[in-house]
């Protein structure tokens, strides 16, 4: 079995790693063989098993290819991980004015939005491109794509914090627990200065 997929020619080089020690490793840890084409940009993922083998190595070569680090990227080989990949295009005109203001509103200044999210949902974003990556548990990536989806849409980060700190603290039951110093974690976020 085999399959071919393409990725940008600047994720090549993290593909393969230093002396090819991350290609080594995706091979090793999804029982898969690579074929990089370095002018073309094409990888041949082959697997003797099953195609389950190939969605592993696809789904850690995409992560790299969106500008997760490898080790990142190879979260998605635990059962209860997941990758969503979010068009930023979709939500915004072409301009590359405007895909810039928005992608600094998602990640905040010096990043504390981004890192907000991530660490409420226990998750990794990656804002590469003209998309926003999403690497997270299977029961906090409908959470994030929704928390990114407001975002882009233009809501206000205070509703969006706000959002994030319901949404957080839910049990698998559905009910709201948090303790005193996560909840003041989020209060002491100055929303003004990320509006």
């Amino acid at each position: 079995m085999e399959e071919i997929i393409k990725v940008g020619h600047n994720r090549i080089p993290v593909i393969i790693g230093t002396n090819g020690a991350t290609k080594k490793d995706i091979e090793k840890k999804t029982k898969t063989s690579l074929e990089i084409d370095s002018a073309s940009g094409e990888i041949n993922i082959i697997s003797d098993g099953s195609y389950y083998e190939i969605h592993q190595a696809k789904n850690i070569i995409n992560a790299i290819s969106r500008g997760f680090s490898p080790e990142h990227a190879f979260k998605l080989l635990e059962d209860n991980y997941t990758f969503d990949v979010i068009d930023i295009s979709e939500y915004v005109s072409d301009s590359r004015d405007r895909h810039a203001q928005i992608k600094g509103r998602i990640i905040g200044r010096e990043g504390k939005v981004k890192q907000m999210i991530e660490k409420r949902n226990r998750c990794y974003l990656s804002i590469y491109g003209k998309t926003v990556a999403i690497i997270a548990p299977v029961d906090k990536v409908e959470d994030t794509h929704e928390v990114i989806e407001k975002i882009l849409s233009g809501v206000r980060h205070t509703t969006v914090f706000k959002m994030l700190k319901r949404s957080s603290f839910k049990d698998r039951d559905g009910s709201i627990e948090m303790d005193a110093t996560k909840a003041k974690e989020i209060d002491d976020i100055n929303f003004k200065e990320e509006e």
